[in-house]
């Protein structure tokens, strides 16, 4: 764990395999560091947050890329969900209380496969009640815990892909490809409800997101490019003259078609950039690692 700990000096992710019981704040526990200043620490952070009773792929974001939780957020990613009908709890998972119990029958029913295709697409869902989403800035589990029934508003996500890999009726094991902000224990719900039927899930594993996925091995700091690579920004690698301009605000010219573009020297970020209409880049955000870094050799340079 200390080890982990003396690692967090850069900015970098890092693809964790969270283990069940753990939510996903305690899950980043090894690679927090300790002591010191509170506001002197590198900042720490995740990407998508997994239910403390699922598990896998978490992503860690270390220092300044934390700065980037959007874009990694905004990545697709992968689950494997086991869904069971004919029984639903209170929290749409295997902890909570049992609401409603019906008779799923001995087999799938034929409408299985259309309730399915209906949840293709963009579509509409309501959120659990038990969730982390702030009604009057109060967390809705928490609502939801003392016996209340918070109000969330119903949103728009997507959903790309949901094959069945298992059926074992009343259980049936999903792969499902989807987009921020998909709750696949509200998709465990809308499914049963379709069939006219309570369901919840009964497991829960996210195998992706994006292109990254849960190692064997011991997880290790990946580099920042890697996760604005699978985030679809171009780089655009620049020598130190061009950087440390970009890096103090200034238009650089080779953008590219944009809309936006990761500056790179020496193999590490200095920021991204908007790629104005005739093709220079400016603005956007830049790592302020970078530009003092870039700003110390500009004066060792000039004596």
């Amino acid at each position: 764990m200390d080890a982990c700990r003396r690692q967090v000096t850069r900015s970098g992710f890092v693809v964790l395999d969270k283990p069940a019981g753990l939510s996903s704040a305690r899950a980043l526990d090894a690679w927090r560091p300790k002591g010191g200043r509170r506001r002197s620490r590198p900042r720490i952070g995740h990407a998508g947050t997994l239910d403390p009773f699922a598990t896998g792929v978490l992503l860690v974001l270390l220092g300044e890329a934390t700065r980037f939780a959007r874009m990694a957020m905004g990545l697709p990613k992968t689950y494997r969900a086991t869904v069971r009908f004919g029984i639903e709890t209170d929290t749409l998972d295997p902890t909570g209380e049992v609401v409603r119990i019906a008779d799923a029958g001995p087999v799938a029913p034929p409408a299985l496969d259309a309730a399915i295709a209906a949840q293709l697409g963009s579509v509409t869902q309501a959120p659990p009640a038990f969730s982390a989403l702030r009604v009057d800035g109060t967390r809705a589990y928490r609502l939801a815990r003392a016996g209340e029934s918070p109000r969330l508003a119903a949103r728009t996500v997507r959903i790309d892909s949901i094959a069945i890999r298992q059926s074992d009726w009343p259980e049936v094991t999903l792969d499902v490809v989807c987009g921020a902000g998909t709750y696949l224990r509200a998709l465990a719900r809308d499914l049963g409800a379709a069939l006219g039927l309570p369901a919840s899930l009964r497991a829960l594993r996210r195998t992706a997101i994006g292109p990254f996925v849960a190692a064997p091995e011991a997880p290790s700091i990946r580099p920042l490019i890697d996760l604005l690579t699978a985030a679809g920004i171009p780089s655009l690698h620049v020598d130190s003259a061009r950087a440390l301009r970009f890096a103090q605000g200034n238009a650089i010219p080779g953008g590219g078609d944009g809309p936006q573009v990761a500056v790179v020297h020496g193999g590490e970020v200095v920021g991204v950039g908007r790629v104005l209409p005739g093709g220079d880049v400016c603005g956007g955000l830049v790592l302020r690692s970078a530009r003092e870094s870039l700003e110390a050799d500009n004066r060792i340079r000039r004596g």
